[in-house]
């Protein structure tokens, strides 16, 4: 399992609590007393690697065309496999 942190407005993050399920919404206090918000969610690598868009809109398509053919995805879930069990080890 990934966890990942993702942090945005408190609107933003209700969104995603909400098709999350159990996702809490952390507040955190900055320095200068800005407020900053985050979620942890917990996703299998599988589901990571499924729902990844290696050719997504926000590249630039000149971009898009070297890095998506960089990206093997079976590569990335061998690797983050690698890491979760080297984590575990620990």
């Amino acid at each position: 399992m990934l966890k990942i942190r993702i942090s945005g407005s408190e609107r933003e993050l209700r969104q995603i609590a909400h098709k999350a399920g159990n996702a809490r919404i952390q507040r955190f206090k900055r320095d200068k007393g800005k407020v900053s918000y985050a979620i942890d969610v917990q996703i299998s690598v599988d589901d990571f690697l499924e729902n990844l868009d290696l050719g997504a809109s926000s590249i630039d398509d000149s971009e898009n065309d070297t890095q998506s053919g960089k990206c093997n995805p079976k590569e990335i879930q061998v690797e983050l496999e690698n890491l979760l069990d080297e984590m575990s080890d620990k």
